[in-house]
């Protein structure tokens, strides 16, 4: 007779103690060589707690303010945001050589997307540059469509090429509210969007998954990234799965067909070694996942637990399950379902959720705060009791988009 498993539960009181632990002390001396990620960090927790209903606005108001005040501390003079205070000179720094102000330690992407989300859980956009910002933000965009991290001293814009910055841009853009200029005012202010476009629909590779760049090879964070650019500027036809005539991607079903073939089939050794410690569990099914599989013994509907990875034959992850999840939500609300929700949820909640909270990037691994937020994001997406509903495209709660989209609305009105 066999036996039903018992369905794990997210412990969302360990979680919060986590996320308040990484609020309100030290962090360990891992994250010391990720200061210029600091802000990044300080989204992750703030949302975090949101998601588990203990966000910014349960907080005194003190704390809200001082959080506020760190984040205008790194608002760079000429636009954009750096990525923690210690990255920010004072003002007298960025002199005038006769050559315009000097960008003494420029402004980066990255910081200056986490900043403004992160704005939204504790205050206005009120005191963000955002003529400034938007600005700075044209001078990112390359001739090829695509967008770079920051812009050095002498006019170069340094950072890769791929589907991160295209999506940050996106985002930053939307939030400042930068498609739509004030009354009486043209566009030539705003970034390019057909060539972004151009950008993003040639790193579809001929599998259907979406690549760094153009010729490179397909990766899950980076196709969710390019779906989130689309969605974000409205090129995503998400109510259509032809394709034929798709303003941004060129081929969805094929993406759809790529993503669901991230899941990988995961077992648990039982053989106890010396120290008298499980063996980390191991990957049984690596590649193409198809309904009726041309392999016997290939389906994923039979197992335990189902991980994701990034690439074809790589091992399974915990941020995956966000990258791909938010890729098939995006592309409808209903795709997500094509995936073994239960065996991937059984995958976060006992293999990668840690003992003290937070998720590891493995099974065995300690929690740490990028992939702790992520694996909280996948549950959301898969509609976990006790979390908020979730917003694919910016990565946030659906109750915070909507606070930003309210945001926004005012940022012209000044």
């Amino acid at each position: 007779m066999t036996v039903a498993m018992e369905e794990p539960k997210l412990d969302i009181e360990r979680h919060i103690k986590y996320w308040q632990r990484c609020l309100k002390t030290l962090l360990p001396t891992q994250y010391t060589s990720t200061d210029s990620n600091r802000m990044m960090l300080g989204f992750f927790i703030l949302s975090a707690l949101d998601l588990l209903g203990t966000g910014a606005d349960t907080f005194p108001e003190k704390d809200r303010r001082n959080i506020r005040d760190w984040i205008l501390k790194c608002q760079h003079p000429n636009g954009g945001f750096c990525g923690s205070p210690n990255h920010r000179f004072p003002d007298a720094y960025y002199v005038d050589v006769g050559h315009g102000r000097q960008q003494m330690d420029p402004a980066n992407l990255p910081a200056t997307f986490f900043a403004i989300l992160s704005l939204s859980f504790v205050g206005t956009l009120e005191q963000v540059r955002r003529d400034d910002c938007l600005k700075w933000l044209k001078t990112l965009q390359r001739d090829d469509g695509s967008f770079g991290e920051l812009v050095t001293q002498d006019g170069a814009i340094e950072g890769g090429r791929d589907m991160r910055y295209c999506y940050i841009a996106a985002g930053v853009r939307w939030m400042l509210k930068g498609d739509t200029p004030p009354i009486g005012e043209d566009r030539e202010g705003d970034i390019d969007l057909e060539k972004l476009v151009d950008h993003v629909r040639s790193g579809q590779t001929y599998d259907g998954g979406i690549s760094e760049s153009f010729q490179h090879e397909p990766h899950a964070g980076y196709t969710c990234c390019a779906i989130s650019t689309l969605s974000i500027i409205h090129r995503l036809p998400i109510s259509s799965l032809s394709g034929a005539e798709a303003p941004g991607l060129t081929n969805i079903p094929e993406t759809i067909r790529w993503l669901v073939s991230r899941q990988v089939g995961y077992t648990e050794e039982g053989e106890e070694d010396e120290a008298e410690t499980k063996t980390p569990a191991r990957p049984v099914l690596q590649g193409v996942y198809e309904n009726e599989p041309l392999v016997p013994g290939l389906s994923l509907q039979d197992v335990d637990f189902v991980g994701f990875n990034g690439r074809c034959n790589k091992s399974v992850d915990t941020c995956y399950a966000y990258w791909v999840t938010a890729s098939l939500d995006m592309l409808g609300q209903d795709r997500a379902q094509l995936l073994n929700i239960k065996a991937a949820r059984r995958f976060l909640l006992e293999q990668t959720q840690h003992r003290i909270g937070g998720f590891g990037k493995a099974p065995g691994n300690p929690p740490d705060i990028y992939h702790s937020y992520l694996g909280l994001a996948a549950l959301a997406i898969m509609k976990e009791p006790g979390l908020k509903p979730f917003d694919s495209a910016l990565c946030v709660g659906a109750q915070q988009k909507e606070m930003m989209e309210l945001l926004r609305e005012a940022a012209l009105s000044r």
